[in-house]
């Protein structure tokens, strides 16, 4: 049985379209129905429900990727046991928050350079709710960002390693806080509240401080890009609810001040993969732990800290 073929099967149930599953796989959509056609013949059942308008899975379809992914999990490991000391090679596929833009990306691909001159990073930045859509669709090796993902939860198909923790803070010009130096809830009101993506939990936990003020006139801003939102507190536009380290260099100057007010939590930052993976995966992440580690160290409690228990 043609191994490409089972993984094609297995990237379509997750894509969900020959269209995708073609470009994930660098392929044809001709060459994709193709390798369909010839799993289905060979095991004698069809394996894709073509009268359905939106493409799905057979039952005994939705059997065989079960298996089919098993089988592939078994061969990556047969491969891998057979270059144990082979080098990191080969392209990686890193989605990332834009908080590690901000924070230890330039010295992640430079430490990369240097240990590791075979692995080719191919990085994606973008929020964590659209990585997360990355990474269910094989898109992605590598995904650091800041949100829980469901479906590594009671299982041992995914590795999860927890990276550092970024508090967040309430962070404005000085004209804009209380004389008191304490935020209140009244005082959030007032003023335009600047944090992150609207699916982000940044942006959950700010908006429910709110949840009980009813008719509260509050105005949460909502922004994907952390370079949005420094500009509009730096102007005096709002108050950010945003890690401090991001502005670091602002506070020094006296531009933005960081104020006490309603808690917030942190931001938690993780690193995902898939359990089984590549050795370039497996010395990518090993790098990305080592560059936090240095960077929380060098930064200090303040601004990062690291979070040094790994999940499975």
């Amino acid at each position: 049985m043609n191994t490409k073929f089972l993984e094609t099967l297995v990237v379509l149930s997750r894509v969900g379209s020959f269209r995708e599953t073609a470009q994930v796989m660098h392929s044809t959509q001709a060459a994709i129905s193709q390798r369909i056609a010839a799993l289905e013949e060979e095991l004698g059942c069809d394996l894709v429900d073509r009268s359905a308008r939106r493409l799905q899975l057979t039952p005994r379809g939705e059997l065989v990727v079960r298996q089919a992914e098993r089988m592939l999990a078994l061969e990556r490991e047969l491969r891998e046991s057979t270059r144990p000391d082979a080098p990191a090679a080969g392209r990686v596929r890193i989605g990332a928050i834009e908080t590690v833009v901000h924070t230890w990306l330039s010295p992640l691909i430079r430490r990369l350079a240097e240990r590791c001159p075979g692995v080719e990073p191919d990085l994606s930045v973008d929020t964590a709710r659209h990585l997360q859509e990355q990474f269910r669709q094989r898109k992605l090796d590598l995904m650091i960002q800041n949100d829980p993902f469901p479906e590594a939860i009671g299982t041992l198909d995914y590795r999860v390693t927890p990276l550092c923790e970024f508090p967040l803070r309430w962070v404005a010009r000085p004209e804009l806080l209380p004389a008191s130096g304490r935020l209140n809830l009244q005082d959030l009101e007032r003023v335009p509240l600047l944090t992150f993506s609207k699916t982000s939990s940044p942006q959950a936990h700010v908006r429910a401080l709110f949840a009980e003020r009813e008719g509260s006139p509050v105005r949460i801003c909502s922004f994907p890009s952390v370079q949005s939102i420094i500009q509009l507190a730096s102007t005096g536009y709002g108050v950010a609810a945003i890690p401090p380290v991001f502005v670091r260099e602002q506070m020094a100057r006296g531009e933005l001040w960081q104020c006490e007010g309603p808690a917030l939590p942190s931001m938690l930052i993780t690193a995902l993969t898939e359990s089984r993976m590549s050795v370039a995966v497996r010395e990518t992440l090993a790098v990305v732990r080592e560059v936090v580690s240095e960077f929380c160290e060098q930064a200090g409690p303040d601004w990062a800290r690291p979070l040094e228990t790994e999940q499975v």
